[in-house]
């Protein structure tokens, strides 16, 4: 299998893109269909191409107090994380398991309950 190298503007651009798609989920339309969220995008688009600077600031006002409260929640949480010592730890569904059974639990079949009876066991040796 070859492998794909990819060059600096191609990651910069993925990253740009990414960023654009967090910012459609910021304004709450990720559930839109793709093209009913395609046609509102193309619709604000000729809207903005109409606009006055007035408006444009009125707009870059509202989407900088969207994006700084995003980003003071988000410092918020790790604050929380760090002073609380919480740390965030990835674990299979196998692994999870495995430590169920290393700490005395019994078996457990359905994914959706495996993280709170981990957690149920770790609380026990606290």
């Amino acid at each position: 299998m070859a492998r794909t190298e990819h060059s600096l503007e191609q990651g910069q651009r993925v990253h740009y893109l990414a960023n654009l798609g967090g910012l459609v989920v910021i304004a709450g339309l990720e559930q839109l269909e793709p093209d009913l969220l395609l046609g509102a995008l193309l619709s604000v688009a000729s809207q903005l191409a109409r606009s006055d600077a007035r408006r444009d600031a009125r707009l870059r006002g509202v989407g900088g107090a969207a994006l700084d409260a995003r980003a003071a929640a988000k410092r918020a949480f790790a604050a929380r994380q760090r002073a609380q010592n919480l740390h965030s730890v990835y674990l299979t569904s196998k692994q999870c398991r495995r430590l169920i059974r290393e700490l005395g639990g019994g078996r457990v079949e359905d994914p959706a309950v495996l993280v709170r009876a981990l957690m149920v066991l770790v609380r026990e040796l606290e």
